[in-house]
């Protein structure tokens, strides 16, 4: 079987039994979702801490449930337990930080530079649910863990440099 079968040739892809534009809302935000995972996994590659490693594992794990949700497959896969989980993590990390007195200078470890990038995709992800959401009604736990996912990897971020920056 051949990797391409051309029905995107005419602009659009199928997604949830129809075919839309390939520039459409939710094209965007699972296309962002892909990018996001994608962005974390590089990080993890980069990281000798096993504990981090494996909580972005699960992190990336979760946007394949996102996604679900999202497409409205599974209705209660987001719900409020889960954006209470991810404040759990923020909470754990924020903890071993030492206060925030200026402004962060994203990038001082390699896998720190990855994990601002996984943040700054994950902000993106939240801008394009809001345009998403704006068409289509989506569940509120959608955006609010969209909203906590970016101040994770945030926090990740920041511990991440200060326990390994030279």
């Amino acid at each position: 079987m051949k990797i391409y079968t051309k029905r995107g040739d005419d602009m659009k892809t199928d997604v949830i039994g129809h075919r839309v534009y390939k520039d459409d809302t939710i094209i965007e935000c699972l296309g962002t979702i892909d990018e996001l995972s994608v962005s974390i996994m590089i990080a993890a590659h980069h990281l000798m801490d096993h504990q981090i490693k494996e909580d972005l594992l699960m992190l990336v794990r979760s946007l394949r449930d996102f996604s679900v949700a999202l497409l409205r497959i599974e209705e209660a896969v987001v719900t409020a337990d889960t954006v209470a989980n991810i404040e759990k993590s923020i909470d754990y990390y924020q903890n071993k930080l030492s206060p925030l007195i200026d402004f962060v200078l994203p990038g001082e470890t390699l896998a720190g530079s990855y994990l601002h990038l996984s943040r700054t995709i994950a902000r993106r992800l939240e801008r394009r649910l809001i345009t998403h959401g704006r068409k289509v009604n989506i569940n509120k736990y959608i955006i609010q863990y969209a909203n906590r996912l970016s101040d994770l990897l945030f926090v990740i971020a920041r511990y991440t440099e200060e326990k390994y920056a030279s």
